[in-house]
C-alpha cells in the first residue's frame, strides 16, 4: 500500500473541504474526525453483518449487482424518444459494487485525515504492523478502542508526560488492526487503493455540489 501517495491524495481532499467550509479552519478538527472514524467503522461492520446474531441473514453486503442502474449506465426519458444516458455514479459505470468495501474505504478516508490532523508521516505509518484478532467481531472492537485512545491521550498532552507519544501509538495500531480487518473481510490492498480512489474522486464531485 503507498501510504504517500494515499495521505498527499487525502491532503487535497481535507484541503477542498476546508474551502467550501472556511469555518473550520482554525478549531480543533480532529474530534469530529474521530468520531466520524467510528461511525464509518459501525457502517463497516453493518455491512459484514457477521455480528448480527439475532439474524438469519448474516451474509456480508460484498460485491453486487448494483441497484441503481442498468450495466453501469442509467437511462432517464426526457419525452418525446429523447433518452439520456450517463455513467451510474453508484457504481462508477461497472454494473456492480461492493457496499462492505465502500464503507472499508471511507474509513481509511478518516484514518488518513485523522493522521494529517496529528502529522504523522508516511514514514511513520509504514511501520504499523498488520495486526489479525481470533474473530472479525473483535476486530472491530480493538479498532474503535484504539480511535477512543487517541482522543483520551491527546486531551492529556498537555499535563501529561507520554501523553503524545501514547496517542502516536495509538494510531499506529488503529492502521495495523484496519490492515488486518481488511485482509479478514477478504480485501487486497489492490482493491482497497482503487476503491479509495475512486470514492476520493466521488467526495469531490460532493463538495463541488454543495452535498
Amino acid at each position: 500500500m503507498n501510504l504517500t501517495k494515499l495521505f498527499e491524495t487525502q491532503a487535497i481532499l481535507d484541503e477542498h473541504i476546508m474551502q467550501e467550509h472556511p469555518e473550520l479552519r482554525g478549531q480543533n478538527n480532529l474530534d469530529w474526525k474521530l468520531l466520524a472514524l467510528q461511525v464509518e467503522l459501525g457502517e463497516c461492520a453493518n455491512e459484514w453483518r457477521g455480528f448480527k446474531k439475532w439474524s438469519k441473514d448474516r451474509k456480508p453486503r460484498g460485491e453486487m449487482e448494483c441497484g441503481h442502474c442498468t450495466d453501469g449506465y442509467r437511462n432517464e426519458y426526457l419525452g418525446d424518444g429523447d433518452v439520456w444516458i450517463e455513467k451510474c455514479k453508484t457504481c462508477d459505470g461497472r454494473g456492480t459494487h461492493n457496499p462492505m468495501l465502500e464503507e472499508y474505504v471511507d474509513c481509511l478516508h478518516f484514518i488518513l485525515s485523522i493522521g494529517l490532523e496529528i502529522k504523522c508521516t508516511p514514514a511513520t505509518c509504514d511501520t504499523a504492523l498488520t495486526v489479525p484478532n481470533q474473530d472479525i467481531t473483535n476486530q472491530f472492537i480493538c479498532l474503535m478502542d484504539e480511535a477512543f485512545k487517541i482522543q483520551h491521550n491527546l486531551r492529556y498532552k498537555d499535563i501529561q508526560k507520554g501523553a503524545l507519544d501514547a496517542a502516536f501509538s495509538n494510531y499506529l495500531r488503529v492502521i495495523g488492526i484496519f490492515k488486518g480487518l481488511g485482509e479478514m473481510l477478504g480485501f487486497t490492498w489492490e482493491q482497497v487503493e482503487e476503491a479509495y480512489y475512486a470514492k476520493n474522486k466521488v467526495n469531490h464531485e460532493r463538495q463541488e455540489s454543495g452535498y
